[in-house]
């Protein structure tokens, strides 16, 4: 059974809708208004999101917004605990959730408690930052299980839990009284939905006449500053500067989905977007060709992977990004005999399983704009030979499914080796007694 925050809000009591028809079980309750500002927009998203992602001058730090935090952790576990028994296995997801386990263990529960970080974990001296940062890593350590997207994240979370004076492996935490695993566990895509093509959809057709002999560069995002959005686009004005013959030859289609509207750093975000568009469109543009196409709101699934395979480069280049899934599925998307150049940010944890694209610094806009001319002009032959290696590590990396269930396993693990350590004190006390 999944629970989470049903996005409404509600005062007085919080009470919990199941779906049973939802596979599997889908539970949900609302928050009250005060306590999803400050928990939501508050400490998860003008805190922890901006710290985690390497960006300590946008944090925003209030007494308030970590109390909400405590509050909407505490009601999470409650919830929890109303739905399973108290040797279930809980497993939970992300950044907005670092205290369930503490809380969820002060209300009984006994089962393992697992937790899977989709965002990076920031170095030690940034994570220090957090006025809160000694509670929320003690916290963290009471989960038996802890995951992250790569090897750096990880080592980054065992590095903070040295410095504040535990023992530290590799792949554990011991802090005396108990011991937490440590994990990276890449997330993955299902690759059925970006390689079963159906018929060219309105939306991709139109594109495609609008386009004509043009090529297709792509981005798609949601509009978040860690996404480097301004810095692309700040690179694509650069390489039209230096190598004039891309003039009325390209075209950038950027879709940003839109996200946390209602925070003003990303209002302003979207401000400075629209008006890097507006200027590169007004200097190089003609009355047959717009540079930049730019469009703020969301595709389906079916409408993205036309794109994707449409698309001659696809420009995935975050500042800073735990994974990013994009990159995965513009791979799962191609044509084997013809596909496209995926230039992808050092930044992005899929960078890790994914040598064969493109490997750029999205900070250094000059080097972004050569690379991206680099993918234009890459032959066919090249192109193919990295699709063939790109393609053979998403294979590699499995389904979601195999996924959750390595994760599973592995909590489990961890389940039968605290049982059998219990049992075996259990037996030596009744021994001792006897």
């Amino acid at each position: 059974m999944w629970l989470g925050w049903s996005g409404q809000e509600r005062s007085g009591e919080k009470r919990i809708a199941v779906d049973p028809i939802a596979q599997p079980a889908r539970a949900t309750f609302d928050l009250p208004t005060a306590v999803r500002e400050q928990f939501y927009s508050g400490f998860c998203n003008s805190a922890l999101w901006p710290l985690f992602h390497g960006f300590p001058t946008r944090v925003r730090y209030q007494d308030g917004d970590w109390d909400a935090y405590v509050r909407a952790n505490d009601l999470y576990a409650r919830h929890a605990l109303q739905l399973a028994e108290r040797g279930a296995t809980i497993w939970v997801h992300d950044y907005h959730l670092l205290l369930a386990a503490r809380s969820l263990r002060r209300q009984g529960h006994q089962g393992p408690i697992g937790l899977f970080l989709h965002v990076p974990f920031p170095a030690p001296d940034l994570f220090e930052t957090i006025p809160w940062g000694a509670e929320l890593l003690d916290a963290m350590l009471d989960f038996d299980l802890v995951g992250f997207q790569t090897e750096r994240w990880s080592a980054h979370f065992t590095a903070a839990a040295r410095a504040a004076g535990h023992v530290t492996e590799q792949d554990s935490v011991d802090c005396g009284d108990r011991v937490t695993e440590v994990g990276v566990f890449p997330a993955t895509i299902d690759l059925g939905p970006f390689q079963t093509m159906a018929r060219e959809l309105p939306e991709v057709s139109g594109l495609r006449e609008t386009l004509g002999e043009r090529r297709l560069i792509l981005a798609v995002d949601r509009l978040d500053y860690s996404k480097g959005v301004p810095e692309r686009l700040a690179a694509f004005e650069r390489m039209l500067e230096r190598w004039p013959e891309w003039r009325r030859q390209v075209v950038l289609v950027q879709i940003s989905v839109p996200s946390r509207a209602d925070i003003p750093e990303y209002a302003e975000l979207r401000r400075t977007v629209e008006q890097m568009v507006g200027r590169i469109n007004g200097r190089f543009g003609d009355t047959d060709w717009v540079p930049v196409r730019y469009l703020y709101r969301s595709y389906s699934q079916q409408v993205l992977a036309q794109l994707y395979r449409l698309a001659d480069v696809a420009l995935v280049t975050p500042l800073r990004d735990g994974m990013n899934l994009v990159a995965k599925e513009f791979v799962a998307a191609q044509d084997p005999g013809r596909p496209g150049v995926l230039v992808l940010s050092q930044y992005a944890g899929a960078a890790d399983s994914m040598a064969a694209a493109i490997i750029t610094n999205p900070f250094h806009p000059e080097g972004l704009a050569v690379d991206l001319d680099r993918a234009l002009r890459m032959p066919t032959t090249e192109r193919v030979e990295r699709q063939l290696s790109l393609d053979a590590a998403l294979k590699q990396a499995g389904t979601p499914a195999a996924w959750a269930k390595r994760f599973l396993d592995q909590l489990g693990r961890r389940r039968f080796r605290i049982d059998s350590q219990s049992r075996r004190a259990h037996e030596l006390d009744a021994e001792s007694s006897s």
